[in-house]
């Protein structure tokens, strides 16, 4: 005689309490794979920003001279001048073959606006991974500036941006201006004047400009071309997001006018050496002007102001 036995179904108290055990585990899960993911992104940002403050060393080996923060004949920004330093040769070969002149200084060409020469717009729209930070989301923010920069000028007309196209390849990096650019060409007001960095308009510095040392002193930073929160719908090119200036400090949320980054509290900075340190955005909605934190972040964007930076008032 066969007996069969009956297999037991799960109760419907057994099956919710199965879902509710693998709810939390998701809900456990989820924060740390947004965490190993930040980090990771966090790194590889890092490498891009040391990758690009080192290509200005193999730049100036190559010129003599660092690549200009902005060629105001043209409104060129400093990362196309970078781009044989940083695997990116097939690029600019592109472009030169094509009859653009990379000259450092106000004679570069093309002699007019970069976006009206049929090269470098074509190469404009390239998207290059080394000049994003992964934990932007800058390919989605349509309204893209071809340009922005730094005078040297007053704090109210010292700075701009103007043109946009979202066919434009995005950036998250740009060139230390100092505090307000130039000092030296067009001295802003005191206290900025002593706090010029080494990418101005039509620059040509040595490194031997930055007396106070390379590991102290700002090459490059993060940027967003918009608020944290990309309110705006705007990011910038890499071919004509140039130099930023430091005097509006690290506000959050970020304005397109201020270094900024979607990092959780910090913006990376890429040194003269190589090295790259992460700042808080000590500033809230308004910079706060002349605050010791502020002091201690113009002087790191200075090449030769001489003054000792306490890093403990902004990390």
């Amino acid at each position: 005689m066969n007996v069969r036995t009956r297999r037991s179904a799960f109760t419907l108290i057994e099956l919710l309490v199965v879902i509710a055990i693998i709810a939390i585990l998701i809900a456990l899960l989820v924060p740390a794979v947004q965490k190993v993911r930040e980090a990771a992104a966090r790194t590889q940002c890092q490498n891009n920003l040391k990758q690009i403050s080192l290509g200005c060393h193999n730049f100036h080996d190559t010129y003599k001279c660092l690549p200009p923060g902005y060629v105001s004949q043209s409104y060129m920004g400093t990362l196309p001048f970078l781009l044989p330093f940083v695997e990116q040769a097939p690029l600019y070969n592109q472009m030169a073959n094509n009859g653009v002149k990379f000259v450092v200084g106000a004679s570069a060409s093309p002699n007019g606006s970069w976006w009206g020469n049929g090269a470098c717009w074509t190469a404009s729209q390239a998207l290059i991974p080394i000049f994003v930070c992964p934990s932007d989301d800058a390919t989605s923010r349509t309204n893209v500036f071809a340009y922005i920069y730094t005078t040297g000028g007053s704090v109210t007309g010292g700075y701009f941006g103007g043109l946009t196209s979202p066919v434009l390849g995005r950036s998250n990096y740009g060139a230390s201006a100092g505090a307000l650019g130039n000092s030296t060409s067009s001295p802003p007001p005191a206290p900025y004047n002593k706090h010029f960095g080494p990418f101005y308009v039509d620059s040509k510095e040595r490194l031997t400009v930055v007396v106070d040392g390379t590991s102290n002193t700002i090459f490059f930073g993060e940027m967003l071309g918009d608020d944290e929160k990309g309110s705006g719908n705007f990011s910038t090119t890499w071919f004509g997001g140039t130099n930023l200036p430091t005097a509006w400090a690290l506000p959050s949320p970020g304005g397109w006018y201020a270094y900024g980054s979607k990092h959780t509290g910090i913006v990376q900075f890429g040194f003269g050496d190589g090295s790259v340190r992460a700042f808080r955005k000590f500033s809230g909605s308004t910079t706060d002007w002349f605050s010791t934190p502020w002091y201690n972040f113009q002087r790191a964007a200075g090449v030769r102001d001489g003054e000792v930076i306490d890093y403990s008032t902004i990390e």
